[in-house]
């Protein structure tokens, strides 16, 4: 009964030699982490350098603010939050219950006139609206009247004006008994936290993960073999062996094994054509081999063995069903880790139609210490 064939693309995943093969690329994980991190810092930098926007020059007034007896309600009026005061310090009053002619943004206009800088030549409403902020951090009656503005004088200025205009308002107002200017901090240009090393973090991580995450896709789009069970589990035809790279020594272990399949399995052939899935123009890889295994086996093939010879693609030559005619099989050189899967998969199937004898598959290029590994040697 013959074995079911399992696809390239479906296969069981061989556990074991897929996390060897990870294994070897595993320094591109803190590479990659390295590479973000660097990358992260560079962002940062320009960022926050090199193309930073203008620092902000800041100070913070602090105001005590006595607020009227409400005899409708019988307590002290208490509807003035953060969100009021912002909407005081730049807009009309007109939607508060209590009210006054008095309002904040023209009296921070008018005392800048005063001061020097003049509306829409030096100072613009909408610069001063975006200059300033108004908090109640936790006792209503306190306020931390803070201004932010790239121009250091213009910073000063401005706060000078909002406090000045800040008291005018309690007196016009009658919510409030008055509001006092405790005092304001000097100006000084604004400190924004040096988070380098927060970005070197994130970047290290991300390139972290993305390295995993690269690793374990390309590997589970990788069609290419590594050891011969799989090659035997994916094509249900037998592996004769594997050859290393020509310059490489042949361990015994694996020269008997190539040695002895080559004589059991072909020991009815007189000669074998010897095709490489990696070969897509000519028969250099092809020829390649047949000279690696004939220098690992001895000088020539030895008596008994069929005679190897190299030939190109089907697909490359017009006359490949002639020649496949005048020998008695083929044999598939098929290189290790080489996205090669749909090529040879391709290649047996087109030599079945042409009715040639697959008689086995070469593993060449082979990683001994992959091998070592996987078998335990």
């Amino acid at each position: 009964m013959a074995t079911k064939r399992e696809s390239y693309d479906n296969e069981i995943l061989n556990l074991r030699a897929f996390y060897l093969v990870l294994l070897k690329k595993i320094w591109i994980i803190p590479v990659a982490a390295v590479i973000g991190a660097i990358i992260a810092g560079i962002i940062y930098f320009l960022a926050n350098v090199v193309y930073a926007p203008a620092r902000n020059y800041v100070t913070e007034s602090t105001l005590y603010i006595t607020f009227a007896y409400d005899e409708n309600k019988g307590t002290e009026v208490d509807f003035y939050n953060a969100y009021t005061w912002n909407l005081l310090v730049k807009a009309e009053d007109q939607n508060l219950v209590e009210k006054t002619d008095y309002n904040i943004l023209d009296g921070i206009m008018e005392k800048l006139d005063e001061a020097g800088y003049h509306e829409g030549s030096d100072v613009t409403r909408e610069e001063v609206i975006a200059s300033v902020n108004a908090d109640i951090p936790s006792d209503v009656r306190v306020m931390i009247f803070t201004v932010s503005n790239p121009n250091r004088e213009l910073s000063g200025a401005i706060a000078d004006a909002a406090n000045a205009a800040l008291v005018e308002y309690g007196r016009n107002n009658e919510a409030f008994t008055q509001i006092k200017l405790l005092g304001r901090t000097d100006t000084k240009m604004e400190l924004i936290p040096d988070k380098m090393n927060v970005a070197v973090i994130f970047g290290a991580v991300l390139g972290f993960v993305f390295a995993i995450f690269v690793l374990l896709f390309s590997k589970a789009m990788d069609d290419a073999v590594y050891v011969p069970e799989d090659v035997e589990r994916r094509y249900n035809l037998p592996v004769l062996g594997v050859l290393t790279s020509d310059g490489e020594e042949e361990p015994s272990f694996f020269r008997n094994e190539l040695l002895f399949m080559f004589r059991e399995k072909l020991k009815n052939e007189k000669s074998v054509a010897l095709i490489s899935a990696d070969d897509r123009k000519g028969s250099e890889k092809a020829e390649e081999t047949v000279s690696r295994l004939k220098s690992v086996i001895g000088n020539g093939i030895p008596e008994g063995m069929a005679e190897v010879v190299p030939m190109t693609l089907p697909g490359n030559s017009n006359d490949s069903a002639a020649k496949l005619s005048s020998v008695d099989g083929a044999v598939i050189a098929v290189s290790m880790g080489t996205h090669n899967g749909a090529m040879t998969e391709h290649l047996i199937s087109l030599l079945r139609k042409l009715g040639c004898n697959v008689c086995g598959i070469v593993i060449t290029d082979a990683d001994i210490k992959l091998l070592n590994r996987y078998l335990g040697l």
